[in-house]
């Protein structure tokens, strides 16, 4: 027999498997599938993932010094995701990250074993990241009627049954993984599945440093899609206070053993369409070892998977008779069909909950597979991980139950045909009839389908049989009304898939308006955007344009356009135009008109636009009214043309409002509150046309975000990320900030104590750390305590195209104004906006003999060496009104008046000057 002390050693060796890890991770916020697809297409490589967040790979480029994000890994020490909700006692180690109840951990192997026994569950990081693996896409069948076949397979369960396997389990007296009674227990329970028959049955062998661990794996193959896979789980393995001697683990976990054994016993001799495994892991009290090592070889072979039923601690009754079922929200649907077994088969109360349980499901959900986990409803265990959980405490009858809702959903899934691909709902055109098209299903006994509708979502009252077809026309509707559809495959034996997603049309003989209809300025013109009808007999588009809000519509487009975008080029500057779309089909009908969309095209030429974001205050310290904030920018922009917007009159400015102004200047000068959001898809498609933004205030990236806590990752595809160019965001929460050292040519900046609060000191909390992917750093933080926020960037530019932006991650008002004008006007010469005509002014650029010219509408500029630079024609009072080219520009939509014609010197040395005043006239 082995010594106790080989055995300390192999522990050892388990606790310390992620010490090769790499020496940094990242945690970067990431909820739902959309920003998961986001992060997976930028190829970002993680070590494991929680619902709200992934820990990463670090991203290349990161700024240094982010310590809330990037975090720094000791060698030598394994990492954990620990979930601490039911510790008994303070877990020591190093905690590096906490969200709620789950924290990142370093441990050592003694703080480890010390977790485990005070009740937390670990989560073993691995030594290398893997890509992001999403679930497909399922839908899982919830039949109101219940399936005589599960009926008949559920009477067989026996509590007594369970209850003996419970109880053998316990006898073995621990099954700590490392100890050889917990490999005891393996062979028990290979030799009992041996027995019952099963088509193959294997101890799943897994190494961690050269020791060989084991999972217990009973496989029935399926009789018609034996590929298809349906798997039912419980982690054999347990702990408690006194592992190495005692460790009955009859709730955690004999009990959700017993579920896979008793399915396993009941199931057998059964023959079922899909293939099921029948598994009990080990090494979960160590870190999901098993479970991990099993759903990645499951993802390297890309095993489909059509379900993981896991049960982990099941016959607690705590007060209560019933059961919940955890799950991540890709997996919410098989949650969800779990539950509605227990409706429909069981006595048992339910409850579906989205967040992390610490068990074996996780792992499936790390290799993108949809996985559940059934544990205790009422309160919790008192003797978790304890030498007190054994078998007296639990309830038989609510095992029984748990194990009739996990066969049921075991046979649901291993029974069920495959979900119909690519169904959609088409308007014939001939008025009271409707055409479902779908992909047909693969399944070797699929019988055909039945094709469900109604006039209210999700309620379908009316259904039809059709058979093996991927085609069916719907009579009989009323025109002009929307009806709801959605369709299940069926077998041979009659079993139901799920049905698959929802979808609607509205039958008639004239084209539905287009839905959905956007528009985008771009430089010069307007695109406008729109989701494509569901009309079998559709031809096309007609686009139409107004200056006039609701009339005066004439149509653009030539032909019909097929397409679902068209772009109108061409448009004069700082005009409003306003769109709508509709639909033909293929006899000339015309339906109705589109929402109206609106817009200005980008033209760039109407100087400054300053949008004031800040909420108004009393005119107190620390609470600036409107008027001290627009005489405070008014100080810094004067000599410079710039036309005012106020969010809380005109509300947030959209795509459609900006194009005209070659520069954005947009404060935010509160903490309360960021409005800035709704404008950042219309932001980043004014910079990507060449616009200039300078973007300061208090919590600038939150704003940008909408929604979040600091620190912030940046990912592509976000706006601080494409157009900002930065990595990430801190912020320094404490009155800390009292101005910014100026770099790259940039004047230092300071806090003027008088605008603030008195109880402020002078310090400003919550200023924005910006750490730039390659941007350029012009201000750096001075911190007040001198801590880690000294010298890190609070200012930076992006110079380099397509739009340049300058961003600062302070409130500009509290600044002393001197400073703050010297500031501005690097600025405005960064981003290349001038400060107004000066009176005669001679430079470099000498006035020439040879003037512009203006005939006809049209301003003839000679060539010139000067013309190596851009020109512009300006206003009287210097703003920007349009580019010029050498030759002849079309200057006919332009008031009567006096305007200059300007070089824009390359050179930053060189100021920009008037060399040629012209006059228009009608």
């Amino acid at each position: 027999m082995q010594t106790k002390t080989f055995c300390c050693f192999l522990l050892v060796v388990l606790v310390t498997a992620g010490s090769a890890a790499p020496g940094r991770i990242a945690v970067v916020p990431a909820s739902g599938r959309a920003s998961l697809t986001e992060l997976a297409r930028a190829g970002v490589l993680v070590y494991a993932r929680t619902e709200r967040y992934v820990f990463a790979q670090p991203v290349g480029g990161m700024a240094a010094g982010t310590p809330a994000l990037e975090l720094s890994l000791s060698p030598g020490r394994a990492t954990y995701l620990v979930y601490s909700a039911h510790v008994r006692a303070p877990l020591s180690g190093s905690v590096l990250w906490q969200d709620g109840s789950t924290l990142l951990m370093q441990l050592s192997p003694t703080e480890a074993d010390a977790a485990s026994r005070q009740g937390a569950e670990l989560r073993l990081l691995p030594d290398k990241p893997h890509p992001i693996r999403l679930a497909p896409e399922r839908s899982y069948p919830l039949s109101p009627e219940a399936d005589t076949l599960i009926e008949r397979l559920i009477a067989n369960v026996s509590a007594d049954s369970i209850r003996k396997q419970i109880q053998r389990l316990q006898d073995f007296g621990t099954r700590f993984t490392p100890t050889e009674s917990c490999h005891a227990s393996e062979q028990y329970i290979f030799d009992y599945f041996t027995s019952l028959g099963m088509d193959s049955v294997e101890l799943d062998s897994y190494s961690v440093y050269g020791y060989l661990l084991h999972n217990v794996v009973g496989t029935k193959v399926g009789r018609r899609n034996p590929d298809k896979v349906a798997i039912i789980c419980g982690h054999l393995d347990c702990t408690s206070d006194d592992p190495w001697n005692l460790a009955p683990g009859a709730e955690d976990n004999a009990s959700g053993t017993a579920m896979a054994i008793e399915a396993a016993r009941v199931l057998v001799g059964e023959s079922l369409d899909q293939t099921v495994k029948f598994i009990a892991f080990t090494g979960e009290e160590q870190g999901l070892l098993g479970s991990f090592h099993f759903a990645e070889a499951m993802r390297n072979i890309d095993a489909d998977i059509t379900g993981v039923l896991n049960f982990d601690m099941i016959a607690w009754p705590g007060g209560q008779f019933g059961v919940s079922i955890f799950c991540d929200s890709a997996s919410y649907g098989l949650a969800e069909m779990e539950g509605h077994m227990a409706e429909l088969y069981t006595t048992l109360d339910h409850q579906v909950v989205v967040g992390s349980y610490g068990s074996d499901q996780l792992a499936f959900h790390e290799y993108g597979y949809q996985a559940t986990a059934g544990a205790e409803y009422g309160s919790w265990y008192p003797y978790y991980h304890t030498t007190g959980d054994t078998i007296g405490n639990l309830s038989m009858p609510l095992a029984a139950e748990v194990a009739k809702m996990g066969i049921a959903g075991l046979v649901t899934l291993a029974m069920s045909p495959g979900t119909p691909d690519s169904f959609r709902l088409w308007d014939v055109g001939t008025g009271g009839a409707l055409e479902a098209t779908w992909k047909e299903n693969t399944d070797s006994d699929l019988a055909g389908y039945r094709l469900m509708w109604g006039t209210t979502s999700g309620v379908y009252t009316d259904s039809l049989l059709v058979g093996r077809v991927s085609h069916q026309r719907i009579n009989g509707l009323v025109d002009g009304t929307r009806y709801y559809a959605t369709i299940v495959a069926l077998d041979s034996a009659g079993h139901e898939s799920g049905p698959a997603p929802e979808q609607n049309a509205v039958p008639g003989v004239r084209p539905l308006s287009p839905q959905g209809v956007s528009a985008r300025p771009f430089f010069q013109g307007m695109a406008t955007f729109w989701l494509r009808n569901q009309e079998l007999d559709l031809a096309g588009y007609n686009i139409y344009r107004s200056t006039v809000s609701g009339s005066g519509y004439a149509k653009v487009n030539g032909a019909l356009v097929t397409d679902t975008t068209y772009r109108d080029s061409g448009l004069m500057s700082d005009t409003m135009y306003y769109y709508v779309v509709t639909a033909v089909d293929s006899s000339a009908n015309e339906g109705n008109r589109s929402a109206e969309v609106r817009g200005k095209p980008i033209t760039l030429d109407h100087g400054i636009l300053l949008v004031d974001e800040t909420r108004d205050g009393n005119g107190q310290r620390g609470s600036p009214s409107d008027a001290q904030q627009d005489a405070f920018y008014r100080a810094l922009l004067r000599g410079t043309s710039y036309s005012d917007w106020d969010v809380a009159t005109e509300s947030v400015p959209q795509a459609g409002d900006v194009g005209p102004y070659s520069t954005i200047v947009w404060h935010a000068d509160d903490y309360t509150q960021q409005r800035l959001h709704p404008a950042v898809p219309g932001l980043a498609n004014y910079l990507q046309c060449g616009g200039r933004l300078w973007l300061v205030g208090w919590k600038p990236i939150l704003g940008l975000l909408g929604s979040g806590s600091y620190p912030f990752l940046f990912s592509p595809g976000q706006m601080p990320y494409e157009e900002l160019h930065l990595d990430a965001a801190g912020q320094c929460p404490t009155n800390n900030f009292f101005g910014a050292s100026g770099q790259s040519g940039y004047p230092d900046i300071s806090i003027d104590s008088m605008k603030l609060f008195a109880s402020f000191h002078g310090r400003l909390p919550y200023a924005d750390v910006l750490y730039p992917r390659d941007a350029d750093t012009v201000l750096t933080f001075n911190a007040a305590l001198g801590d880690s926020f000294q010298d890190k960037p609070v200012g930076v530019r992006w110079l380099a195209g397509p739009g340049k932006v300058v961003s600062f991650g302070f409130p500009l008002y509290y600044t002393v104004e001197s400073e703050a004008r010297a500031v501005a006007l690097k600025v405005l010469a960064d981003l290349g906006e001038p400060y107004g005509i000066e009176e005669g002014a001679k430079s470099r650029a000498e006035m020439k003999k040879v003037l512009p010219t203006v005939v006809h509408g049209v301003l003839y500029l000679p060539p010139s060496s000067l013309r190596l630079h851009p020109s512009y024609l300006l206003s009287v009072d210097g703003r920007r009104v349009m580019s010029l080219h050498p030759g002849a520009n079309d200057v006919r939509g332009l008031a009567p008046g006096v305007y200059f014609v300007r070089d824009e010197p390359q050179a930053a040395s060189l100021k920009p000057q008037a060399i040629r005043k012209v006059v228009l006239t009608k």
